[in-house]
């Protein structure tokens, strides 16, 4: 396994020694803060979506899903009138639903480390 020390350039590591800081702490600290700028922006992105899915279905994924396993009308308005491939767009939107969740847990983890 390689160490810190290995992998880091010289400079940077003269640099953050010059700060009296810690090799270890120090790349811990970016690769946190790495971590949460790249979690933060697939959140962004997976909601973006989402958000899109709630305006064209005017509900939130809970109440869809619920709604088009429960109520025959509602399945046969969305056919009609929103669209007829819905059952692509739920597949879909499930995947944005659990990635947000899943992605937030991670981001919560992450912060809960610091």
């Amino acid at each position: 396994m390689n160490t810190v020390n290995a992998i880091i350039k010289d400079n940077y590591t003269e640099i953050i020694y010059s700060f009296g800081k810690d090799l270890q702490s120090a790349v811990d600290t970016a690769l946190q803060k790495y971590l949460i700028d790249l979690i933060t922006s697939e959140i962004a992105k997976l909601r973006k979506k989402e958000l899109m899915f709630e305006s064209k279905y005017q509900c939130d994924y809970k109440s869809f899903s619920q709604r088009i396993s429960e109520d025959e009308e509602f399945v046969v308005r969305i056919e009609a009138d929103v669209n007829k491939l819905w059952e692509i767009d739920i597949a879909e939107w499930e995947f944005c639903h659990k990635g947000l969740n899943d992605w937030t847990k991670k981001l919560q983890n992450i912060l809960m480390m610091s």
